[in-house]
């Protein structure tokens, strides 16, 4: 496999203390949004892990919850719009939160489900939806069952599938369910063949959604991967050439599904790809990446020149070309970010957000990127 270096020098916003104050922008229908242009405001906000980011149809990427701490003890219930290069806080969650799922709804809203309080908590049941207009939250039905570290991604006549996850001490579930935004209400939907959490959801061509992988048991990983559509029905697919967890997946213009890196068992880290073709119902090897990733939900982006983004999980940012199968290093990060950042794409910006490193202390990365540039 081909693999060429690219360097980039970039500037990273980093402090060491938290507790800055933001001003309130008072523009007309945008009380709820906070000006944040200041590097230590956004360095203090970007201070978190196992966070979302979320693109919305206007091409903003809404960043919401995470831990804010070091060692991942407490979650916070901050969240912030992306625009480019600039950055607005908006209201908090009602529930502070890491480890959950959030998925862009038709019309601009996001929906966000479950995840934790804070390290050692229960699941959280709870659902809320982000109005990007106003900037505020609503509460709306609670899951039928608590939980974090599942999947969930958009099926075709608008509802929300929501996968797996982790229920309880070494206990994950095989339930999933669909949230209606019309009714605000979850429903069960088809159990799984295997219960995991750490799997991935990515929405197909078709209106049905792609769920691969996750951690069947502890530290053991598993190659199953199954279609679930709007009519509730669920099929298998033929099982990724490698069983993996904490990996990444996201959607090509092509209409199949890059899933990338990942761990089989929570120590090894996976270089490995896997195309899903949605045609033959069966994956492929792609290219490798240039150093194992895990821990990559939301960490995987495709560009708009069809290339993929993946940061997180391993040094700095790397770029996937799938037709040219060659993987590129863009040395812009300058140190371990280990995990949980996130990257997005918007107004033609690459955007890398949050993390910790090998020592679980977040690096209160916030970096932007010209997409011309990579």
């Amino acid at each position: 496999m081909l693999r060429s270096p690219v360097r980039l020098v970039v500037l990273v916003a980093v402090i060491t203390a938290a507790g800055c104050s933001v001003a309130p922008d008072t523009a007309p229908g945008e009380q709820t949004r906070r000006d944040t242009s200041g590097g230590a405001d956004r360095a203090a906000l970007a201070g978190r892990a196992a966070h979302t980011m979320t693109a919305l149809p206007n091409g903003d990427l809404l960043v919401a919850g995470g831990c804010d701490t070091d060692g991942c003890a407490a979650a916070t219930n901050s969240a912030f719009l992306l625009s480019g290069t600039s950055l607005d806080e908006v209201d908090d969650l009602a529930q502070a939160r890491d480890s959950h799922t959030a998925v862009a709804l038709p019309g601009g809203r996001v929906l966000v489900a479950g995840g934790f309080a804070g390290e050692g908590r229960p699941p959280l049941a709870s659902a809320e939806v982000f109005d990007p207009v106003t900037g505020t939250w609503d509460t709306t039905g609670s899951l039928r069952e608590g939980r974090g570290g599942h999947a969930a991604a958009l099926l075709g006549d608008g509802r929300v599938l929501v996968a797996g996850g982790w229920v309880g001490p070494s206990t994950y579930t095989s339930t999933t369910e669909i949230y209606d935004p019309v009714t605000g209400d979850f429903t069960a939907g088809p159990r799984l063949p295997v219960a995991a959490d750490g799997l991935a959801a990515t929405p197909l061509g078709d209106g049905c959604v792609l769920v691969v992988g996750g951690q069947s048991r502890s530290q053991v990983a598993t190659d199953r991967a199954v279609t679930v559509c709007p009519d509730g029905s669920l099929r298998e697919v033929g099982s990724l050439q490698t069983a993996r967890f904490k990996h990444g997946a996201t959607a090509l213009d092509s209409g199949e599904v890059l899933v990338v890196g990942g761990t089989p068992d929570d120590e090894a880290l996976l270089t490995s790809t896997e195309l899903y073709d949605p045609r033959t119902r069966r994956f492929r090897p792609g290219p490798e990446l240039l150093a194992g990733r895990y821990k990559l939900t939301d960490a995987v982006a495709t560009l708009p020149d069809g290339r993929v983004a993946v940061a997180g999980g391993g040094n700095g940012v790397e770029l996937i070309d799938i037709g040219a199968g060659i993987t590129t290093d863009v040395d812009a990060l300058g140190r371990r970010t280990r995990s949980f950042s996130t990257v997005g794409v918007t107004d033609g910006q690459l955007v890398v957000v949050g993390g910790y490193d090998e020592s679980i202390r977040l690096t209160h990365t916030y970096l932007t990127l010209p997409v011309t540039d990579l």
